[in-house]
């Protein structure tokens, strides 16, 4: 297919925001109290809407990048397969983690929270190296066998896995750990209601998400 251009910032930025996240998340799992229920709900709640995160964000790419880089790229097979190798590594680390993630809910002791501040050390490492992957030898690659349609299509995919009442908080995690030019990009690819909506309902309700889960 003939190559185009187009902008993959959003891509970037969901990045910033798996990185940002995943690497608070033993940190702050590992500050809170035995046996402190409000406090494990809180963190333990944010560890299920980054599985959520991403996995939605995973789903996009396993229906939509690998099947059409395979078909129009062949001879990227052995690529393709380990990329989707580690979509699966990743995708039994983060089951593993939201199971520790309830349980700790359930009964936030000193157990718990190592077994799950344990996988999710792991959890960010097998991140880290996916991510750096698909940076270097996956996005500059997607307008020679993707065109500006299906690309958008992928995003259209991972938000339709996210539950509607979440997307401003998750919205507002991305804007909050990516760059400033990433957020106004994101911002002005949205359509102006979405835009308006956002800032008179999803500022506040991501205000008191983030205060609440940054409340040591």
């Amino acid at each position: 297919m003939t190559e185009q251009a187009y902008d993959t910032t959003d891509m970037y930025a969901i990045h910033d925001c798996l990185r940002h996240e995943f690497a608070r998340l033993p940190i702050t799992v590992k500050a809170v109290a035995e046996g402190d229920a409000d406090r494990a709900a809180v963190v333990g709640g944010h560890v299920l809407l980054m599985a959520d995160v991403l996995h939605a964000h995973h789903g996009g790419e396993d229906a939509l990048v690998w099947p059409a880089m395979l078909e129009r790229l062949p001879e990227k097979a052995p690529f393709v397969a380990e990329m989707e190798g580690q979509h699966e590594s990743l995708h039994a680390a983060v089951e593993l983690a939201t199971e520790q993630a309830r349980s700790w809910m359930a009964s936030p002791g000193n157990q718990e929270r190592a077994r799950l501040h344990t996988t999710l050390i792991g959890l960010e490492r097998i991140l880290l190296t996916h991510l750096a992957k698909e940076e270097q030898d996956v996005l500059p690659l997607l307008p020679e066998f993707l065109s500006a349609d299906e690309y958008a299509a992928i995003g259209a995919h991972s938000r339709a896995a996210v539950p509607p009442e979440t997307m401003p908080i998750v919205l507002g995690l991305i804007l909050d750990d990516t760059s400033e030019e990433r957020g106004a990009a994101i911002l002005g690819a949205m359509p102006p209601e979405a835009v308006a909506g956002f800032n008179e309902f999803g500022r506040a309700a991501y205000a008191d998400y983030k205060a609440k889960l940054t409340d040591y």
